[in-house]
């Protein structure tokens, strides 16, 4: 048994469930690159980049309405905000890239796209960015290679189209900065490249659409300490998932290596916070509290354990 730990039933306040916009918001820089400018003027940009992907775009005809997309142009870089609402990790895709691209339909590249491909990388501080990998033959891992179904709900990767990420590949909990880099060059310096075509122009953005959303978090929970997942296993929590139809509580566990007192606080997914728990001072380094969660709304959680000089979190999920 564990030197330290109490039980604590706490209540929860109802939840009000809420969907979180999806749309990126804001245009928090333009770099544009060399060449096609289109959608660039004052009479639609930012505004074509921000909101749903062209209703209009198939497979066979991609978007070219210059107020639903803007070229970035060659070795351009553009990065969109999401300022209402934050992408996070959740089941599968977090979030999609919608470009204008088409598939050939004649010829030896018949099926194949008309690739324009961006590098993709995110950040939640606007500051520091972790970017996608991806192949530079296959494209994979780029935006800009897979055409959009515009009568499709975009946040549903499966149908909507477009170029899918998974916020799981770079070990990061929410952003709320997506970067586009064109890297369309080296194709065209590249005749033998698979995609090489001599009239690619650059990225053309139509949409950044966040497939998990959930409203910004207050400002106690939008902490940067946040965004990288802990490798030193410092919050520990169990079961997780959780299923309440066969457990009635879970065990947080942490270390505490400053012999001083912490605040424990739950969030919901939709940044409301639903408990502070203040445990009792004690020395000991290995503590643990368990919580009785009969009660509490299937869904994920986010807990924050602040100590007068640092923080770590820590995220569980309830099902049923």
């Amino acid at each position: 048994m564990l030197p330290f730990f109490f039980w604590l039933v706490i209540s929860i306040p109802e939840l009000t469930a809420q969907k979180a916009d999806p749309w990126a918001d804001a245009m928090f820089l333009f770099e544009p690159g060399s060449g096609q400018n289109s959608g660039q003027g004052s009479d639609y940009f930012p505004q074509n980049i921000h909101g749903p992907p062209d209703s209009m775009a198939t497979q066979l005809t991609g978007s070219a309405d210059p107020a639903e997309i803007a070229s970035i142009g060659l070795g351009g870089r553009i990065i969109l905000q999401f300022t209402d609402n934050l992408i996070f990790d959740g089941p599968g895709p977090d979030f999609t890239v919608f470009e204008n691209v088409f598939l050939h339909q004649q010829g030896p590249k018949a099926g194949l796209p008309f690739a324009e491909p961006a590098q993709v990388a995110v950040s939640t501080d606007g500051i520091t960015f972790y970017a996608f990998p991806f192949d530079s033959l296959t494209l994979q891992g780029c935006a800009g290679v897979t055409p959009t179904n515009g009568w499709a709900d975009p946040t549903k990767p499966d149908s909507s189209g477009g170029d899918s990420f998974d916020l799981t590949i770079l070990g990061l909990d929410t952003v709320r900065f997506v970067e586009l880099r064109d890297i369309t060059a080296f194709i065209i310096n590249d005749a033998q490249h698979p995609f090489w075509d001599p009239t690619l122009s650059g990225f053309d953005l139509d949409a950044i659409v966040a497939v998990n959303s959930m409203p910004v978090l207050p400002a106690a929970v939008h902490d940067d300490r946040m965004n990288k997942k802990s490798t030193h296993q410092r919050l520990q929590i169990y079961p997780n998932p959780a299923n309440t139809t066969t457990v009635d509580h879970l065990k947080i566990r942490w270390q505490n290596r400053q012999n001083s007192g912490a605040k424990l606080l739950i969030y919901s997914i939709h940044g409301e916070r639903i408990k502070r728990i203040s445990p009792a001072p004690t020395t000991d380094i290995i503590q643990e509290i368990e919580l009785s969660i009969r009660h509490w709304p299937a869904g994920s959680y986010f807990v924050k354990m602040d100590f007068a000089s640092e923080a770590f979190w820590g995220r569980f999920q309830i099902v049923r």
